[in-house]
């Protein structure tokens, strides 16, 4: 099954669990970050993030130039269970 697909299940399966309410905030919050222009902002493939420090699970201050010099890095965002 193409990703897309598998996608779209997900997606279909987690709104049918949502209340009506909720998930008019959600599209309208979708809707106003398209509106805003952002996805003309965001990295494509293949571009250079800039440099950043961001916090460790322990708290401490990891930058990123550091990182690239000990080899190639990867960054997950994970957000949360809310």
């Amino acid at each position: 099954m193409p990703l897309q697909d598998t996608l779209d299940e997900m997606r279909k399966s987690s709104e049918s669990k949502r209340r009506p309410e909720d998930l008019s905030t959600m599209h309208n919050a979708t809707e106003e970050l398209m509106q805003s222009g952002i996805m003309d902002r965001v990295l494509k493939t293949g571009d250079r993030a800039p440099q950043f420090s961001l916090s460790d699970h322990n708290g401490d201050m990891v930058c990123s130039a550091d990182l690239l010099s000990q080899g190639p890095l990867v960054v997950g965002f994970y957000r949360g269970v809310w």
